[in-house]
């Protein structure tokens, strides 16, 4: 039987051998916890919650999650940043209290850093956001994001 190298091993079997990004492997899981309490008045639709912002070089990683009190019937969030509004989550219900794991950039095994982190530029893939879609979300409802990521500290 055949042995085969995925992207690490093969780096690190290659002659010269190769550098591995800290965000594939040694790096430093940093935590991201933002709260956000809706207002008296809700917020509308296409609004958006800022949630903070990822490091140049990192990565979200599984287990990333949004937990949510009981909302407005058909309001729903996703998470993502300026450049794909839904890059870890994709439009979600957050009408029933509950929790949605963030791992959407994961599917098809596809990997994802952030390569522009220069806030205001339509081009910044650091800074968080959920869009509100659906109906306007509740006042009062408690939103909060839990984020693990990988980067170079």
């Amino acid at each position: 039987m055949a042995t085969v190298n995925a992207s690490v091993s093969a780096a690190r079997a290659a002659l010269p051998q190769q550098l591995v990004k800290p965000n594939l492997q040694g790096a430093d899981v940093q935590i991201l916890v933002s709260t956000y309490t809706v207002p008296v008045g809700g917020i509308a639709i296409g609004d958006k919650i800022s949630w903070g912002l990822l490091p140049f070089g990192s990565r979200l990683m599984p287990g990333t999650r949004l937990y949510f009190a009981v909302g407005a019937a058909s309001s729903t969030i996703n998470l993502g940043d300026a450049v794909v509004p839904a890059r870890y989550l994709a439009a979600t219900s957050v009408a029933a209290a509950g929790s949605a794991t963030a791992d959407a950039q994961f599917a098809n095994g596809a990997l994802f850093e952030v390569s522009v982190a220069q806030q205001g530029l339509a081009t910044d893939q650091s800074e968080l956001f959920s869009t509100v879609a659906g109906a306007a979300l509740l006042a009062g409802q408690v939103i909060t994001l839990v984020a693990h990521y990988a980067g170079q500290n």
